[in-house]
């Protein structure tokens, strides 16, 4: 299965939707490892656990998704 090319905005924004909460900003950065990487920058609560949650989501749309350079 060919992979689909995401811009960073494009990949943040599936993410935070996953989540299904607003007041959270992530960015996306290229990872020479994972092919791109998201953190958390901001969010209501508790960052680390909010940067779990992102992570996990993250290893699930990389299968799917590559970042668009």
């Amino acid at each position: 299965m060919a992979q689909e090319l995401r811009t960073a905005e494009e990949l943040s924004d599936m993410i935070v939707s996953s989540l299904g909460v607003k007041e959270i900003e992530i960015q996306i950065r290229k990872d020479h490892a994972y092919g791109w990487q998201p953190t958390v920058v901001a969010c209501p609560g508790d960052l680390i656990g909010c940067q779990r949650r992102v992570e996990e989501i993250a290893n699930r749309l990389r299968v799917q998704f590559v970042l668009r350079e």
